[in-house]
């Protein structure tokens, strides 16, 4: 009970650190410490129980009726990248967003307090109204920091198409806690004992995977996520990205875990479905001239990927296979874990970058590396881990992956299992160039535009929470058999015991990778040292030669981002190119411009949904805004109920 107690003290600080916010006399220190204070407990409790504690309940009565808080490994797991992400969070919006100089300041802290006091408790509930009462209050607190910058349409549009989004979810999620209600006899989450009827437990899967799909931005339900990311204040993307979306993925385990079975084939619809999320999301950020929606496309890529696993559990599950199920969950909850990270991490940077420079847009900008040094410094291991490139730790859990679709190749599930390697080898790749593609725009060559030449570092209070994600993005890739015990305490809660695997068949690989990657660190420092001392030595005297007309570098004469990715353009969706159409033997001025379109969102649903909002709004008529009419109406129902009550024996007999 220790565990369970102190994680709520937990989401009890950072609550009443909401709360002090708002008051203009209190500090804003008492903010930062009792948020800090609230990060510390929880991952005290959570790093204790993933070491062998025992899991934690308390056990109360809410609305009459028994209620339970419950500390497991699974809760734990997801726990330590919310309070990392919240309490580094704090430290970074002291300076990026500070109370003095922004009108909107205290609203920002007290909804980020709120959002990640919500979390807490949703991660803890195993009842389904606090459950819906824990997500309802997380889902509001997000809409408010998305629309922060509410004077802003972009943000505003942003914040509403969120909230309809999310509410959608709710709803059905609602549909499911009814459900999974009426088999367990109340609202008290417990296993499912074995059912004669599996479509039950198949429709409340269903609705997990729709309602929580919302959540986690997964095809097609993403459309929200771009936008918000975009529009939502620095740090807030950073938590929305590195752990609200993770929701969605801990509803889907929590909820499969309280089930007797998995049907077979719902794991291999799930792996194609993430596989598919996984190539759309990187296709489209490859079409980014926005680093933010660059790095929020990169996140449905990553959730997609995380739902790759989750459907390799399921089918592990389903053909009662526990090397499959260690492998797919394991590698599904790694990288959480390793997106939390290097993801906080970009999105920090972008925050760095749009305060140094006033502008979203990577072809405004270039050569920032001789302008801002430790930002450069701190964000390249953000780079190489988001492209899964060793020894930064995305390999590793991508790694994981690529075992379980080989083992899952194996044992003889080939259609999900190809499609899932393809998906995963495409996405690596495509993720690659990418973000060379986005480092390369904005660190190097010439600036294009005054905000570039004038940028500058960072405060050390907005450097020190991005240089302890740079570093555990190295610490994880080179110490991540140290991490097999705690992986396999969270894999056992969701493969319903299953033996622990993880350490017996992953723990030599991972230490010979270790070895490696150091080699492959030491080597490249002493490369890097050769050439600096080859760079100081005196370079003999030449003569110039012919310099085919390019004798000063210029900003307009270097490669912009959009011709680096133009190779791409098949796999770039919602890209579209305007031509100007040439006419005459002395054409005027033309210009050509790239517009990019949300597929699904703008270019499909936007002008659909228009459609049906100007068509409904012929029913207008009927409300006139007079109290006669109104109770016309009521007594029209009225006289429908009793018709129904009198004819419907008639009627169904």
């Amino acid at each position: 009970m220790l565990d369970v107690a102190l994680v709520l003290a937990s989401s009890g600080c950072w609550f009443a650190g909401a709360l002090l916010s708002t008051a203009s006399r209190v500090s804003e220190r008492w903010t930062l410490g009792l948020g800090l204070l609230g990060a510390l407990l929880a991952w005290g409790a959570s790093v204790h129980l993933l070491l062998g504690a025992p899991a934690s309940s308390l056990t109360f009565q809410a609305w009459g009726h028994p209620a339970r808080l419950e500390l497991d490994a699974l809760s734990a797991a997801f726990l330590l990248p919310l309070h990392l992400i919240g309490g580094l969070g704090l430290i970074y919006g002291q300076r990026y967003w500070p109370v003095q100089g922004h009108r909107a300041g205290r609203t920002l802290r007290f909804f980020y307090g709120m959002l990640v006091a919500a979390m807490t408790l949703l991660f803890l509930a195993r009842h389904g109204l606090l459950f819906l009462v824990a997500w309802e209050l997380m889902a509001v607190s997000a809409f408010f920091l998305v629309g922060t910058e509410h004077e802003r349409p972009e943000a505003r549009h942003a914040s509403w198409i969120y909230l309809a989004c999310t509410h959608t979810g709710t709803l059905l999620l609602t549909a499911m806690v009814i459900l999974m209600a009426h088999r367990m006899g109340g609202l008290l989450w417990v296993p499912l004992p074995a059912s004669t009827s599996p479509w039950f437990e198949g429709g409340i899967l269903l609705l997990a995977v729709a309602g929580f799909g919302f959540k986690a931005g997964v095809l097609p339900l993403h459309f929200w996520l771009p936008s918000a990311h975009a529009n939502a204040p620095s740090h807030v993307s950073a938590i929305l990205s590195a752990v609200m979306l993770k929701t969605g993925i801990y509803g889907l385990l929590r909820v499969s875990s309280l089930l007797p079975a998995i049907p077979r084939g719902v794991g291999g619809t799930l792996l194609a479905l993430g596989a598919l999320t996984a190539l759309y999301g990187v296709g489209n950020a490859l079409a980014q001239r926005d680093y933010k929606r660059l790095l929020a496309y990169s996140s449905i890529e990553n959730l997609g990927v995380i739902t790759m696993g989750v459907g390799l559990g399921w089918t592990g599950r389903a053909a009662h296979d526990p090397w499959l199920m260690a492998l797919g969950f394991g590698g599904a909850l790694f990288h959480v874990w390793n997106h939390a990270v290097f993801k906080g991490l970009l999105f920090y940077g972008a925050g760095a970058l749009l305060h140094a420079t006033g502008t979203r847009d990577m072809e405004a900008l270039g050569g920032l590396a001789h302008r801002m040094p430790r930002t450069t410094l701190v964000l390249l291991p953000g780079v190489l881990a988001v492209a899964a490139l060793p020894p930064f730790n995305a390999f590793l859990s991508e790694w994981f992956l690529y075992r379980g679709l080989f083992v899952s190749l194996d044992r003889g599930y080939p259609w999900s299992a190809a499609l899932g390697l393809v998906a995963l080898a495409l996405a690596g790749g495509l993720a690659a160039v990418a973000f060379a593609r986005c480092f390369g725009t904005l660190f190097l060559g010439q600036p294009r535009s005054a905000g570039a030449d004038h940028a500058h570092d960072p405060a050390s209070a907005m450097l020190l929470p991005m240089a302890i994600l740079a570093a555990l993005c190295l610490a994880i890739g080179l110490g991540a058999f140290l991490l097999l015990p705690l992986l396999e305490r969270a894999v056992a809660v969701v493969a319903q015991g299953a033996p622990p695997l993880l350490g017996l068949g992953l723990g030599r690989d991972l230490r010979l990778l270790a070895w490696v990657e150091l080699g492959l660190l030491l080597f490249v420092a002493a490369g890097y040292r050769w050439l600096r001392r080859s760079a100081q030595e005196p370079e003999p005297l030449s003569l110039p030669t012919w310099d085919c007309g390019y004798a000063v570098p210029v900003p307009r004469a270097q490669y912009t981002g959009s011709s680096f990715a133009d190779a791409w353009a098949p796999v770039q969706l919602g890209l579209r190119a305007q031509m100007p159409k040439l006419r005459g033997l002395f054409p005027g001025t033309a210009t050509f411009r790239q517009v990019f379109r949300e597929p699904i969102g703008e270019a499909f649903l936007e002008p659909r949904v228009a459609h049906l909002a100007e068509r409904l709004l012929r029913f207008r008529r009927l409300q006139p805004g007079h109290l006669p009419v109104y109770i016309f109406y009521v007594l029209l129902c009225l006289l429908a109920v009793f018709l129904w009550m009198l004819l419907r024996e008639r009627l169904l007999g």
